[in-house]
């Protein structure tokens, strides 16, 4: 039996729910002597979506980094579909490849190609991951700023677009890869409240549509009213999850508690 299927066997043993799409086990993290993540276990169904909370530094950004590798692990078990990924081994190019096909990823800039248009922004890594023809690409690119509200601006740069503007085509771009699962890490964290708004309408589209998502944020509205489940981190750790409402209405752990007061509060 060779190492990724029993590392998949281990997995499940612990991770009980069949309909998981993504599965984590005892992920840590360090940075030389700094530990940012401590033996985190965590699972997402299809269609489920999480927000992730918690105060500054606990380490949710650096969670979704760990899940699409861009930070791997140092210690930890991440299973994406079929991909298993073993921090104590050194994943093939093929593994990373195929676990980073499965998910989408919008980061709190917005990381876009000046020198490219709206359109060129969300086609190129179409035609260069997928392999699909320029027309291919253009058609899925207008299809999906058309979702967003922004097909008229697919000619021009992304310079003469807002920041709302911006972080939603980049959500496009994300989407043309026809990810599983979405990541998105503080999207409106840079924007200003109202066109946050924007980004917020859009993600809460796509939790409408069945998209499984994933979501650090500081918008504990969204939190509540938007997520099926909200996981609440802090100084590394899961210190409490469960269904939004229960938990953002009545946390159990002190240390949720005072932290919700505290954004409430402010």
């Amino acid at each position: 039996m060779n190492s990724m299927t029993t590392s998949t066997i281990n997995l499940s043993k612990k991770i009980s729910d069949p309909s998981a799409v993504l599965c984590i086990e005892g992920v840590g993290k360090k940075f030389g002597t700094i530990r940012v993540l401590e033996d985190v276990d965590f699972s997402l169904r299809s269609g489920e979506v999480v927000a992730i909370i918690g105060p500054s530094g606990s380490g949710k950004s650096t969670l979704l980094r760990c899940i699409n590798q861009l930070e791997p692990p140092t210690e930890g078990i991440i299973r994406v579909g079929d991909v298993v990924i073993d921090a104590t081994k050194t994943p093939s190019k093929q593994d990373l490849a195929r676990l980073q096909k499965k998910l989408g990823m919008v980061f709190q800039s917005f990381n876009l190609f000046p020198h490219l248009t709206v359109l060129e922004n969300v086609s190129l890594a179409q035609r260069k991951v997928l392999g699909r023809s320029k027309r291919e690409a253009d058609d899925r690119s207008m299809q999906l700023l058309t979702r967003v509200g922004l097909a008229a601006k697919a000619g021009i740069y992304p310079s003469r677009c807002s920041g709302g503007q911006q972080q939603r085509i980049a959500i496009s771009r994300a989407l043309a890869l026809d990810p599983e699962i979405m990541l998105f890490d503080e999207p409106t964290s840079a924007l200003d409240p109202e066109v946050g708004l924007e980004v917020l309408a859009v993600m809460r589209e796509l939790a409408d549509s069945g998209m499984t998502m994933i979501v650090v944020t500081h918008e504990m509205r969204f939190a509540e009213q938007v997520s099926d489940r909200v996981v609440v981190m802090a100084e590394g750790r899961i210190i409490e999850q469960g269904p939004s409402k229960e938990v953002m209405r009545n946390p159990q752990n002190e240390r949720v508690q005072r932290f919700l007061t505290a954004v409430r509060d402010r």
